[in-house]
């Protein structure tokens, strides 16, 4: 589903505790779409860019693309999650991350 609705081979995400989380502006541009029976998408209604993802699976947390971030600094990559539907044609072999293949559906 994320590569779909990004037209990327891949999506990064930066997950947050929802309590640490805060949009600064733009609330009221802001458009949420319930992609299955656990996920919420939200996106810019403005210019329609993917901004976060919530879902039953990670209680309590918000995930925002990375792309969307003012800034990457000490972030660092903790794993790649589901694996085994990436894209066949991307090379990740130097990438050592653990590889995470959540249960249920996004």
């Amino acid at each position: 589903m994320c590569r779909r609705a990004h037209g990327a081979a891949f999506v990064t995400w930066v997950g947050s505790e929802t309590g640490r989380f805060r949009l600064l502006s733009g609330e009221n541009q802001l458009r949420r779409y319930q992609s299955s029976l656990q996920a919420t998408r939200s996106f810019c209604g403005r210019c329609g860019a993917m901004l976060f993802f919530e879902s039953g699976r990670w209680p309590g947390e918000i995930h925002v693309t990375l792309a969307h971030l003012d800034s990457a600094d000490g972030l660092v990559p903790q794993a790649h999650a589901y694996w085994s539907s990436r894209a066949p044609w991307g090379d990740f072999s130097s990438h050592e991350l653990p590889k995470v293949e959540p249960t249920g559906h996004a």
